[in-house]
């Protein structure tokens, strides 16, 4: 039942319209509300009070019910409600195929016994049903054909020569069923030959032989091997009468193993899969393989969390709109996604409003459209422009690059009478100021020098030569000389004098800002 009730309806006597937009408004509202929930109430349930979606949807494992859920609230019973997803049973799935016993090493029953004198027979059990052995004397491999036999029935290996005496033979099994495709072959070699044929795979990892002692593998040590020509080729070509033995010991192919495997990382003490182990792609469950959730999401309003608009809404859809901050909550009229708040709704425009902007109107009342006012305000391109305004550096001053270049200028001179030698001559001390360089005229009455500035001890500039003639000179790259900090020193270096007579000189200042 509605809990919005519209209390003076037909009561609106300024305009018939008034009426029909409140009466669309109620029945809006009062369609909204479901299960004697306002608008608010419901949206309290579906969102916390950070305005993110919280909808009371639960999903739990029962050990005997197996995979449920549950939409809405249960405050009082913890056990009310929930649906079955999934039985226990259809939880562990078929069962698992039993795929043989997984074999041990392929090495293995080792015996090491020192012969003596005479002795022909050693006990060794051995199963020849299930393996093969492999016999070494001293470490060196023996041919199982003329130089031993195997009795399996009374477990003893019977040489065809006695033994000396102190002879260590060796005796290994192998496991040939953990070998697919076990094979040994033992080949007597010709004169100078190198090539052995042995059918093999790249999967297949092999153990060669020469005159029992093992061979190692690779163009650089004793032998290569090819799975295209099915050869073992050795760098070098053997003696006649070597015995050459190849056999395999590994096969890397992999075997697929149907079935499901147990163990106590994946299930517990009953045998059944660890709920935590489970997992459940988004999209698996079909909203229609879960009963009674299709309708139950029908008949409730549907909530879309995105940031662009929903595809084929419908007026049972609300739009938590996230492209803008704070998120926009918006309903669907059957036209158009409007805001569930009115009071922010931008007023309609038509093309006479382009370009303009929204504010908010001077009785700060609603919003309306209009210009941005301008015309107190400096253009930035104005900043620094010529007939623009000066910008401000960090510490808030002018900065000197938009300041005169010069306040004023001045001429430095000075004046050696009679002869002029080699060395320096004082100028000037310059303190508190900052100034450039820009020119240099001079003058002898007899003979030549060169002369050049000097600052604070060191020459700069380029070096200019003195005549009978008088010169003056602006010089191509002026020379600043900066006193703010401490005093400098300006002199006239004098070289190469020859009969030099009167000298006189004048530098062209300028005194810059500082």
């Amino acid at each position: 039942m509605a809990r919005l009730k519209q209390q003076h309806p037909q009561n609106y006597v300024s305009s018939g319209n008034i009426h029909t937009e409140f009466e669309n408004l109620i029945r809006y509202i009062n369609r909204a509300e479901l299960g004697n929930n306002t608008i608010g109430e419901l949206l309290d349930i579906l969102f916390n009070t950070d305005g993110e979606f919280d909808g009371p949807v639960e999903m739990r494992y029962d050990t005997t019910d197996g995979l449920e859920y549950r939409i809405g609230i249960y405050t009082d019973d913890d056990d009310a409600g929930w649906i079955s997803l999934a039985t226990v049973a259809q939880l562990k799935g078929d069962a698992g195929q039993n795929v043989g016993t997984i074999e041990g090493p392929f090495f293995y029953n080792r015996s090491d016994i020192t012969a003596s004198a005479s002795q022909t027979v050693f006990s060794y059990a051995l199963d020849a049903d299930e393996a093969d052995i492999m016999v070494f004397v001293n470490g060196v491999l023996q041919d199982d054909s003329g130089v031993y036999t195997l009795d399996d029935a009374s477990n003893e290996i019977t040489f065809l020569s006695a033994m000396s005496g102190g002879e260590v033979v060796t005796v290994w099994s192998l496991r040939v069923q953990s070998v697919s495709n076990y094979r040994r072959s033992d080949i007597t070699s010709t004169a100078s030959q190198a090539v052995f044929p042995f059918v093999h795979t790249d999967d297949e990892n092999l153990l060669v032989f020469r005159n029992g002692i093992c061979q190692q593998e690779g163009g650089a040590n004793d032998y290569t091997t090819s799975t295209t020509s099915d050869t073992v080729t050795f760098t070098s070509g053997l003696t006649s009468g070597d015995l050459v033995t190849i056999l395999t010991v590994e096969n890397q192919a992999l075997q697929n193993i149907a079935g499901l495997m147990l163990e106590d990382e994946y299930c517990d003490a009953n045998g059944k899969i660890v709920y935590s182990k489970l997992s459940f792609a988004d999209g698996d469950i079909p909203q229609a393989k879960v009963s009674g959730l299709v309708t139950a999401l029908t008949d409730n309003c549907i909530l879309e969390v995105s940031a662009s608009t929903p595809a084929s809404p419908d007026e049972q859809r609300l739009w938590l709109d996230t492209s803008v901050t704070p998120n926009v909550l918006k309903f669907y009229d059957g036209t158009q996604y409007l805001q569930t708040s009115p009071d922010s709704t931008l007023p309609s425009f038509t093309t006479s409003n382009a370009n303009e902007y929204v504010r908010v109107n001077g009785t700060g009342t609603a919003l309306e459209y209009g210009d941005i006012d301008f015309s107190s305000l400096v253009p930035k391109t104005y900043m620094g422009a010529a007939n623009g305004v000066a910008s401000l550096d960090s510490g808030g001053k002018l900065p000197t690059s938009q300041l005169p270049d010069v306040y004023s200028t001045d001429t430095m001179t000075i004046k050696q009478a009679s002869t002029v030698s080699n060395g320096t001559l004082f100028v000037g001390r310059i303190w508190k100021q900052k100034i450039r360089i820009d020119g240099i005229a001079h003058i002898l009455s007899a003979g030549t020098c060169t002369i050049q500035i000097k600052v604070d001890g060191s020459v700069v500039g380029v070096t200019h030569s003195v005549t009978t003639s008088q010169t003056d000179t602006n010089l191509a790259t002026t020379i600043e000389v900066d006193a703010t900090a401490s005093s400098k020193l300006i002199e006239i270096e004098v070289t190469s004098a020859s009969s030099a007579t009167d000298l006189e000189v004048g530098i062209a200042t300028a005194t810059l800002s500082v």
